[in-house]
């Protein structure tokens, strides 16, 4: 009966982490993906909201702070479909 119950809330953390993640893109004239890959990972750490339940990290980020943190940093944010 656990495992059953545990499943399930898996499942529905799943599904709902796949339906509230949206793709977005950065872009900045210069930036190399390396310099790209380090201000995502300073912008996530510093977007992290400890109250929200997520499975991953991932889930537990504050999209609007870190796009807010992404722009301070000059890039263009945009959602991708």
């Amino acid at each position: 009966m656990r495992r059953r119950v545990a499943a399930a809330l898996a499942v529905v953390g799943l599904v709902t982490a796949c339906a509230t993640t949206g793709q977005w893109a950065y872009e900045k004239k210069g930036a190399t993906p390396a310099r790209l890959d380090h201000d995502l990972a300073t912008c996530r750490s510093e977007s992290l909201d400890p109250s929200v339940f997520g499975l991953t990290a991932e889930q537990r980020v504050d999209r609007t702070r870190l796009n807010r943190c992404m722009e301070r940093k000059g890039y263009a944010v945009r959602r991708v479909e």
